[in-house]
């Protein structure tokens, strides 16, 4: 096996591979979203929050552009999207006011995911818990960054793919933290701050709790505390999503008198009319879902390319054929269970949600747990040969075509 990375010689000789990957990834995602980087997105939601947090307010200081997942409550215009993106913009909306471009934002969080999966990659053969090599981990990069829905989410801006990318920036940035629990608070504020950016990622508690509560001792690296070091971890961990959920939850109760109510339900048009009929989450939209998820393809037109994508979705296993590699595993290492308890709870809360995802390509909600899928692959040493990196290659080739595509020639 290759030594992981260089440790020592200058800040350039530690650092210019991920400066590489980072500066590559950029280039990629800012060619595939070409025009679009010249404008506002049609979604640009966080911008107008952040500008209404600017003003001192809840609500829209500025009237929406148009009228696509804006709520309108007591006479006033609110985005009911969890508020974390708007803050990571406000410096920027300070400056460039209400038509800050958050596609050019959205672009360098796209990058730096490619850059941060690398990171947790390495981290995983230092702990050995993964066998593969740099380069190995550089093709399930590629794998992550342009060879799933994450692609597509990536390119295009709007309120909906900007939370989607950065709730994956702060998850990479939890799992950095909180494996093997060594750093409870910093992975307590990257969860708040991942829930609070994509609710269901708060279902990925597992992730930090388990190892803590349940430690391996693999190696001489690691060696697990008492009752009393367990509690004061735990308790480190749990400060900081404290203060965001309170914080939100004040933020809820002050827009729609309800601390558990970000908006949402007061949805308009076909979403308005699911929600009315049967809740914002229920069992009615199940089978929807997963059939998004796991079943639904490609659709046949009479022009070329004679085939298109469905805006509600399509199996993950076209979009991202590798894969189906997870449930072959040539390894199970302790932290293999842990991936997939931590992995499925925060995918089954959007199964029950009124919404597939509608627009997309593939399906999206699958991207909150991406990281940990390809973590299992990592762990469960997928052999990287030729026939893994021709389906990493197919992947990239479809999500490609994907990224490209998505609101320019469709959805059909």
């Amino acid at each position: 096996m290759e030594e992981p990375l260089q440790r020592s010689g200058s800040w350039w000789q530690r650092n210019r591979l991920h400066v590489a990957i980072f500066t590559i990834a950029l280039c990629i995602f800012a060619a595939t979203s070409a025009d679009r980087v010249i404008r506002q997105s049609a979604g640009p939601h966080f911008v107008y929050l952040a500008d209404a947090f600017l003003h001192g307010q809840l609500h829209n200081h500025e009237k929406a552009p148009n009228n696509n997942d804006w709520i309108h409550y007591e006479g006033k215009q609110y985005v009911s999207f969890p508020p974390v993106p708007a803050v990571c913009m406000l410096p920027f909306v300070a400056v460039f006011g209400i038509h800050f471009n958050d596609v050019v934002f959205t672009l360098f969080f796209a990058a730096l995911n490619v850059l941060l999966m690398f990171l947790v990659l390495q981290m995983l053969v230092r702990e050995k818990l993964s066998g593969m090599s740099v380069k190995d981990n550089l093709w399930l990069c590629a794998l992550f960054g342009f060879g799933t829905v994450h692609y597509s989410c990536s390119v295009l801006g709007e309120v909906w793919f900007t939370a989607q990318v950065m709730g994956v920036s702060f998850t990479l940035l939890y799992i950095l933290f909180a494996t093997r629990a060594r750093r409870p608070l910093l992975a307590g504020l990257f969860l708040a701050l991942a829930f609070d950016t994509r609710v269901n990622l708060a279902f990925t508690a597992g992730y930090f709790v388990l190892q803590l509560f349940f430690p391996r001792k693999e190696d001489d690296s690691f060696a697990a505390g008492g009752t009393k070091d367990i509690l004061y971890k735990f308790g480190l961990f749990l400060a900081p999503i404290l203060v965001v959920g309170i914080a939100q939850m004040i933020m809820n109760y002050v827009r729609f008198h309800n601390a558990f109510e970000f908006g949402h339900s007061y949805l308009s048009g076909p979403a308005g009319g699911r929600i009315k009929e049967h809740g914002l989450f229920a069992y009615h939209y199940f089978e929807w879902n997963l059939r998004s998820l796991l079943l639904r393809l490609p659709v046949l037109t009479g022009k070329f390319p004679f085939i298109g994508y469905n805006a509600d979705g399509m199996s993950i296993f076209l979009t991202t054929p590798l894969f189906a590699g997870l449930f072959w595993p040539r390894a199970k290492p302790w932290l293999y269970p842990i991936l997939w308890a931590t992995a499925i709870p925060a995918l089954l809360v959007p199964l029950f949600y009124q919404n597939s995802g509608y627009v997309q390509f593939g399906y999206r909600f699958a991207l909150d747990i991406t990281p940990y899928l390809v973590m299992l692959l990592s762990v469960g040493r997928i052999p990287m040969n030729r026939k893994t990196k021709a389906l990493i290659i197919a992947g990239i080739l479809v999500n490609l075509a994907g990224a490209v595509a998505f609101k320019r020639t469709g959805p059909i």
